[in-house]
This record gives structure tokens, C-alpha cells and sequence, in this order.
């Protein structure tokens, strides 16, 4: 409670110092001088009263300075208030008075805002004309403002293009190429913000705008490059870039990404795999479990070499590191791994049988591991009881079909010789 009112306190001090700031625009009074005494009270309360929404109150307080002291200031904050309260023929009225003598552009802002909010367009439009010039960019601002609002987006292109050409402001800018792709006119919106993009280099917003129209028009080489540029404020945006590259087949421009920002190798990891280099998956793996301690890597390591047709030696090893898992982090899908392994490579049947047995206890309507059962059965020579257990898969998977095959095979080469099959 004390922390807000002492920010409360601090953004009302703030506020006496903008409109005194403000009103020492003018000639009278001079810098810093108080016309009235107590004024800065009389603001605190009119601030207050603006905090409250009580604009009323803020507005007759802010009445009351003006005419004391005749600060312009006071006048802008009578009209933002009456604004604020929807009062839009009040505001026009008290513009158009004060403009007659004295010309106050933040007054004269507030009356063609009002005009808009009455849908009074051409009346604002004229107004404009009559009171600036075509050099001003506060005239082409609001055309272009105007405009957009009537939804005539041809003609408000061509004073966002003049406003442009006067502050190149990366706002302007973003309007246009806003305006220009609801016009899907995306070549146009491309050269202005590729234009900004070489002479200013990739400001956050323009690169994101560029980023969204090669989304909409499926460019997707420039959308990864430009990804890449972004990458300077998020990390993010090089993981989107790395995964364009994927999707298009250039591993190597994913890879050098990689390498280039210096990201964490799991990408590298992710790359890989996902170019069936799975022996270099491997090796990053388990670079990254040595980095880490973390036995999803040592997994993984396990997973990716033993994709790549491993030796006998590195099969043992592989078994070795799966029965190292095992002990810590027990799962029916580590006891089918290293079970299948131990039986499809002959190292220990028996053995593997023994853990495929533990995974489909665990998980008895998973397919792959009846798979492993059935094929340890088969291993050992087993085939009816193989048969049984296998008979009533249906899958499509290649592997499970093909061991299926062979064990109606051996049941039939052994009924051929006598074995009745029930």
C-alpha cells in the first residue's frame, strides 16, 4: 500500500512538472513562475481528480487556472478531460474558440479526433487542408489516419508513402506495410521494408513485419533468413530458422546455424537425427551426457547408435548402458529395449525374455512388446508358444510383420512334421 501511494505521489510530481514544463512554451509567465499561489496544489487535486476519472472536477479545476493565469497548458487539459469524457461537441467548440486567436496544434489534434469520433471525415479532412500546410507532417499523419478509417486504403497509402519520405520513422513505415499487405500488395510492402532493412539494419518490429508477409506468401528461404536476423533479440527465432532448414533438406545451413550462434548441441542433436546421421547423433548424445549427467542423453545414445547397425561390441555396450538405466530409472519401455536387444542380437535370450516379460506386465496391450516376447520365444526355438502370443496382432508395422511371417513359418514347417498347432 505505501509503495503505490509513494509511486502515486511520485507520477502526480511528475505530472506538476509537465504542464509547468509545458506551459513555459509560451512568452507569460516565465520559466518556473507561479501566477496563483497554491497552484501546484490546485494541479495536484486536478491530477487526482484525472486518476479518480472524475473528470468534472479535473475540468472545472483546470477552468479555474486558465483563468487565472492564462497558461495555454490549462486550456489543452479543460479539452483532453472534456475528451476523455466523450463530450466531443464540447471539445470542438472549445477548439474551435480558442483556435481563432491563438493556434494550438495539441487543441486543433483534439478537435479532429472529435470529429472522427462524430464520423464527421470530410468535415476533418477540411479542416486539415485549411489549417496546414503539405509540408507538414502532422498534416499527412492525420490524412493518412483519416483515411484509414474510411477504409479508402489506396488513398491513404499515398500520404503514409509522402509522411514516409519526409521522417522515414520506423512507425510510419509499419503503418504502410500494414496497409499495403491488407491491399495484398505484399512486392510493394516487401520493397519498403527491405529498403528500411539495408539502410537501417534489423529494427525488432520491421524485421517481424517482413518475417509475417514471407509466412503469408510461403517464402520460406527469406523467412529463415530473416529469422536468423532475429535471432540478435530471441534465441527462438534461430530454433524457427534451424527448422525451416529441416523441413527443406539443407541440414548443412542448419548445422552452420548451429555452430555459428554457438547454440546448445541438442539442436545439433535434433539435426542429425532428423538427416538419419544417427551415429553423429549418437556421439553428441552422449558428448551431452557427459556434459550433464543427464541420463536422457545416455538414452538417446543408446537409441541413435543402436539405429545405425552397430558392431557386436558396441551392441554389449549398448546393453550394458540400457541395464545401468535400468537400475535407476525402471520402465516398461527401457525393459523391452534392453530385452530386444539381448534376444534379436543372440547375446542372451533367456535374459532378454526375462525383461521383455517385466515391460508387457507393465504395459500389456502394447504391441511392440508382445512383438518381443513372441520373437524371444521364437528365438529359442519356441514356436507354437510364439505363435499364440503374436497370432492376433494387427499392425502394419514392417518389423512386426515380418517376425509374424516367420513364426507362422516355423509353426507350420513343425506341424509339417508332426507338432499339432491347437
Amino acid at each position: 500500500m505505501e509503495k503505490r501511494l509513494r509511486r502515486k505521489i511520485s507520477l502526480l510530481i511528475a505530472g506538476i512538472f509537465i504542464i509547468t514544463g509545458c506551459a513555459t512554451k509560451q512568452t507569460p509567465p516565465p520559466i518556473g513562475k507561479k501566477v496563483i499561489p497554491n497552484e501546484d496544489e490546485y494541479i495536484i487535486k486536478a491530477l487526482l481528480a484525472e486518476d479518480s476519472g472524475e473528470f468534472n472536477k479535473s475540468i472545472a479545476i483546470y477552468k479555474y487556472l486558465y483563468q487565472k493565469t492564462k497558461k495555454p497548458v490549462y486550456y489543452e487539459k479543460i479539452v483532453e478531460d472534456l475528451f476523455r469524457e466523450r463530450k466531443f461537441d464540447e471539445v470542438i467548440k472549445k477548439a474551435e474558440e480558442f483556435n481563432k486567436e491563438h493556434f494550438d496544434k495539441k487543441i486543433f489534434e483534439y478537435e479532429i479526433f472529435a470529429l472522427l469520433e462524430k464520423k464527421e471525415y470530410e468535415k476533418a479532412k477540411n479542416l486539415l487542408k485549411e489549417k496546414f500546410n503539405k509540408k507538414d507532417e502532422f498534416y499527412y499523419m492525420m490524412m493518412s489516419y483519416i483515411l484509414i478509417k474510411q477504409n479508402k486504403l489506396d488513398e491513404a497509402v499515398y500520404y503514409l508513402k509522402s509522411l514516409y519520405a519526409l521522417n522515414h520513422s520506423k512507425n510510419v513505415l509499419l503503418e504502410l506495410s500494414d496497409v499495403l499487405i491488407r491491399l495484398k500488395k505484399y512486392n510493394e510492402a516487401l520493397a519498403y521494408l527491405r529498403t528500411h532493412l539495408d539502410l537501417y539494419g534489423c529494427d525488432f518490429d520491421v524485421c517481424k513485419r517482413l518475417a509475417v508477409i514471407y509466412k503469408q506468401t510461403y517464402d520460406y528461404d527469406n523467412l529463415a533468413n530473416i529469422y536468423e536476423k532475429l535471432g540478435i533479440y530471441d534465441e527462438k527465432y534461430l530454433v524457427y530458422a534451424i527448422n525451416i532448414y529441416m523441413e527443406n533438406g539443407e541440414y548443412k545451413k542448419a548445422i552452420n546455424l548451429i555452430k555459428k550462434y554457438g547454440l546448445n548441441k541438442e539442436y545439433l542433436m535434433m539435426v542429425y537425427v532428423q538427416e538419419k546421421k544417427f551415429r553423429k547423433a549418437s556421439a553428441v548424445a552422449y558428448e551431452l551426457y557427459e556434459k550433464t549427467s543427464n541420463p536422457k542423453y545416455l538414452l538417446k545414445y543408446c537409441e541413435y547408435l543402436y539405429y545405425d547397425h552397430p558392431t557386436k561390441e558396441e551392441i554389449k555396450d549398448i546393453a550394458k548402458k540400457l541395464e545401468y538405466l535400468i537400475a535407476f530409472y525402471p520402465n516398461a519401455y527401457l525393459y523391452n529395449f534392453l530385452g530386444y536387444v539381448l534376444i534379436d542380437n543372440d547375446i542372451n535370450v533367456k535374459k532378454g525374455l526375462y525383461f521383455v516379460q517385466k515391460a508387457v506386465e507393465l504395459q500389456p496391450e502394447n504391441i511392440e512388446y508382445i512383438d518381443s516376447l513372441a520373437w524371444g520365444y521364437y528365438k529359442l526355438g519356441k514356436c507354437k508358444e510364439a505363435w499364440d502370443i503374436i497370432r492376433y496382432i494387427q499392425t502394419k508395422d514392417k518389423e512386426i510383420l515380418k517376425h509374424k511371417r516367420l513364426i507362422e513359418k516355423c509353426v507350420r514347417r513343425g506341424k509339417r512334421e508332426g507338432e499339432m498347432v491347437k
